[in-house]
């Protein structure tokens, strides 16, 4: 590891000389000169600490004596929409909030969008990865493209899985398959079954259920994107979820994927390792099981490896055996076909926050301007290595991708996918029942229409997507 950190930190400094140049965002002297008066710009953040941006913070301080930024961090989602859909609605609220990537287009009306003068969209997408042009940027009333926010990462799903049991169990290869079908025998190889049918000494995999899976509806939404599911018409009008397209086989992509995903907990299937008895000692979550050894792989996100390290030292204070730290490695999204002769794109699932700026502020220039600061190649540098979560631009993913643990999410940003929500709790709550209707013996096919149903009286009925007008976008100037 320390010589890893070494050849991190001569590349680090190489490639930033090298690649600096090309890797500015604003053009020259994109705002007027700085006023004296005196801005105080507020922002709100989910998780990340003070001890992360206050150095941010300082520095864009520095060289703007006028501009006066307060930080707050929430932990608690909920309080966090609350305040700030009200404080919005009341025409006050923070100047800069973050908010998960997939809300940008049903509340692009709350903000201000990225000026011309600090970068195009055709800029934006040229700096920052596929899911954060199609997450952030989108049409106004008039069709025309804008950027309604910038995002600082992208993380996205991978799997831990236990070294020492695979080698134990699979030394033939020491890591996971990378194909849905080799992970299917992985777990059959991996899963120890107890002295009853509905109890493990070791579950090869945690999926198929609902309740005791932390990220089981990202995992369900992963595979309905790999399986080819179209969520919304063209305009987001209607939800077509579980009536559009088809499999080889003729089903639905989005029931093929409720089916796939419950397999895992359908005991007549041979790749059979996880039922709701699962990680019921251990606080009902199958990190906790897993920190514990009795459960070989989990998907999660970069966040999720201090969580395992939490339940480890939690769980070592109470007298349970836990996994060895060392044992804990990463293993990149399993897909339908196999990545090294397939010419198909690989998918994963992006789940992320990017910062907006509200309409509500008196300073959206300095707000942006603080934004597209914020996201430079050096900041987002001191970001991933304060946070380590993988990168948002392209210019960086070679030499992140080269953390031993933390890379395999970096080598994913490129092709992860998401897509819009309108109510993350309803959803949340909607396919986490999908799940256990389907583990109850109902038809996924008719649990989704049901869901598609009820999403689209959610909808406007003139969309949340106005269609691009071409002649508006084409008199724009891309960035220099």
């Amino acid at each position: 590891m320390k010589n890893f950190k070494k050849v991190l930190s001569v590349l680090l400094v190489l490639s930033f000389l090298i690649a600096l140049p090309s890797c500015i965002f604003r053009t020259k002297d994109p705002l007027p000169p700085e006023d004296k008066t005196l801005k105080t710009l507020t922002v709100y953040n989910m998780y990340d600490s003070n001890d992360v941006f206050d150095s941010l913070i300082q520095k864009y301080v520095a060289n703007h004596p006028y501009t006066n930024i307060v930080y707050k961090k929430f932990t608690n989602f909920k309080d966090y929409e609350t305040e700030i859909l009200n404080g919005l609605a009341e025409g006050e609220g923070p100047d800069i909030f973050a908010m998960p990537n997939n809300w940008f287009i049903k509340n692009r009306k709350k903000l201000v969008p990225m000026p011309d003068a600090l970068g195009t969209v055709d800029a934006f997408r040229s700096i920052f990865v596929d899911v954060a042009a199609n997450d952030l940027i989108t049409t106004d009333s008039g069709g025309v493209e804008h950027a309604y926010g910038v995002p600082m990462y992208v993380d996205n799903l991978a799997l831990y899985y236990n070294k020492d049991q695979y080698e134990d169990r699979v030394p033939t290869r020491g890591k996971p398959a990378t194909t849905w079908d080799g992970i299917k025998n992985d777990v059959y190889a991996l899963t120890k079954t107890g002295p009853a049918p509905s109890y493990f000494d070791v579950a090869g995999i945690a999926m198929g259920k609902s309740k005791n899976i932390v990220n089981a509806v990202d995992i369900l939404y992963a595979l309905m994107i790999q399986f080819g599911t179209a969520f919304y018409d063209s305009t987001m009008s209607n939800c077509i979820l579980a009536s559009s397209g088809s499999t080889a086989t003729g089903e639905v992509p989005s029931a093929s994927a409720l089916d796939f995903y419950t397999s895992f907990s359908n005991s007549s299937q041979k790749h059979y390792s996880w039922n709701e008895y699962m990680a019921a000692d251990y606080g009902s979550s199958d990190i906790a099981a897993f920190a514990a050894g009795k459960v070989s792989m989990i998907f999660g996100y970069s966040t999720t490896y201090p969580q395992i390290l939490a339940q480890i030292n939690s769980l070592k204070e109470k007298g349970v055996s836990v996994i060895d730290v060392s044992a804990i490695k990463t293993a990149p999204f399993p897909q339908l076909n196999d990545p090294a002769v397939s010419t198909n794109k690989r998918d994963t699932y992006a789940s992320y926050f990017a910062f907006g700026v509200s309409r509500t502020t008196k300073f959206s220039d300095a707000a942006w301007d603080f934004l597209t600061f914020i996201t430079s190649p050096e900041n987002e540098r001191y970001y991933f290595e304060k946070t380590n979560k993988p990168t948002s631009r392209r210019d960086l993913i070679a030499e992140e991708k080269l953390d031993p643990l933390y890379g395999t999410f970096v080598n994913q940003v490129g092709y992860a996918e998401s897509f819009p929500i309108v109510d993350i709790e309803k959803y949340n709550e909607m396919f986490s029942s999908a799940i256990d209707a389907v583990n109850n013996g109902k038809s996924s096919r008719n649990t989704l229409t049901t869901i598609q149903d009820t999403i689209t009286l959610m909808l406007p009925k003139n969309g949340y997507i106005t269609p691009l007008n071409p002649e508006a976008n084409k008199a724009k100037t891309p960035a220099q």
